[in-house]
C-alpha cells in the first residue's frame, strides 16, 4: 500500500499554498519452523492479515478517494494505481480546483502543479513504479529492495515488528508491523514524515486501512486523512490518466 508517499507529497503540496534476521526458532520434535522476524516472514503475515497472496495479487488496479480537512477547507486526493499496465495517477484538489496531479504512464511521469508541466526525472519515475501495486510489498525483492528487520517498538499500545526497507536509490523507509495482528501500522521516512494506518476495514475481501494520520515537518500540523471510496479492478481508461 505505497500510494501513501504520493497522498503525503499532495497534501504537502496544497498546504504549503493555503497558509520502514534476528531470532529463527527452530523446533525439529514437532517439525516446526517459526521464523518470527525475519523480515520476509513479517511481508508474508501482513499479506495474509489483510485477506491472502491470492486475493492481493488478484488486485490488478485500484481506484482511491480520500479526504482531509486543512485549516477549514477539504483537501481531496483522488489515485488510481493501474500494477496492470503500470500506470498511475493522483490528483489533489481544493475546492474543486487541482492543485497538483502526478502521472505515470508509458513510462513517462509527469508532474502538473498550478497548470504547470514538469517531466519527471528517470531516477522519480523509477520510484513511481512501486506507487502502480496497492501492495507493493509482496513485490519488495523483486523490486531491489533490501529489508532488514531493526527490533521491536510500541506504537499507541501495540507491540510492532520493525523494519527498514532500502530503496534502490538508498531512501530508507522504516515499517511497522502489529505482531498480534500482522497489519502494517505506520510508516515513516525524512522524505514523507509519518503515516499512521488505522480503521482497517474489508474491502472486496481485503482489509485496507480507511484512516491515515499523516505528521509531516513541512505541515504545521497532523492531517488526517480519510478513504471515502476504494474500488478494486475497475475498467480503465486512457482519460483516467490525463
Amino acid at each position: 500500500m505505497n500510494f501513501k508517499s504520493l497522498l503525503v507529497a499532495g497534501l504537502v503540496v496544497v498546504a504549503s499554498h493555503t497558509d520502514l534476521f534476528a531470532e529463527k526458532v527452530i523446533r525439529i520434535g514437532d517439525q516446526i519452523s517459526l521464523v518470527e522476524n525475519d523480515p520476509e516472514t513479517i511481508i508474508a503475515n501482513y499479506i495474509k492479515a489483510v485477506g491472502g497472496e491470492a486475493k492481493v495479487k488478484a488486485i490488478k488496479n485500484a481506484s482511491m478517494t480520500a479526504e482531509a480537512n486543512f485549516q477549514g477547507q477539504v483537501i481531496e486526493i483522488k489515485t488510481i494505481a493501474d500494477s496492470e499496465n503500470t500506470r498511475m495517477m493522483q490528483s489533489t484538489s481544493v475546492g474543486g480546483n487541482v492543485m497538483q496531479k502526478t502521472l505515470l504512464v508509458g513510462g513517462q511521469g509527469q508532474m502538473v502543479m498550478m497548470g504547470q508541466v514538469q517531466e519527471l526525472p528517470e531516477e522519480t519515475v523509477a520510484l513511481l513504479k512501486p506507487q502502480t501495486y496497492v501492495f507493493p510489498e509482496q513485490f519488495y525483492s523483486e523490486m531491489g529492495f533490501t529489508l532488514e528487520f531493526l527490533g521491536t517498538e510500541e506504537i499507541d499500545g501495540q507491540q510492532t515488528n520493525k523494519l527498514g526497507i532500502t530503496a534502490p536509490n538508498g531512501m530508507v523507509t522504516n515499517e511497522f508491523y502489529s505482531v498480534e495482528s500482522g497489519l502494517k501500522i505506520r510508516t515513516s521516512s525524512e522524505a514523507t514524515g509519518e503515516i499512521t494506518y488505522s480503521d482497517y476495514q474489508e474491502v472486496e475481501g481485503v482489509k485496507f486501512p480507511m484512516m491515515l494520520t499523516i505528521k509531516n515537518p513541512m505541515l504545521p500540523e497532523a492531517l488526517e486523512a480519510k478513504m471515502i471510496s476504494v474500488k478494486f479492478n475497475q475498467v480503465l481508461s486512457d482519460s483516467d490518466f490525463q
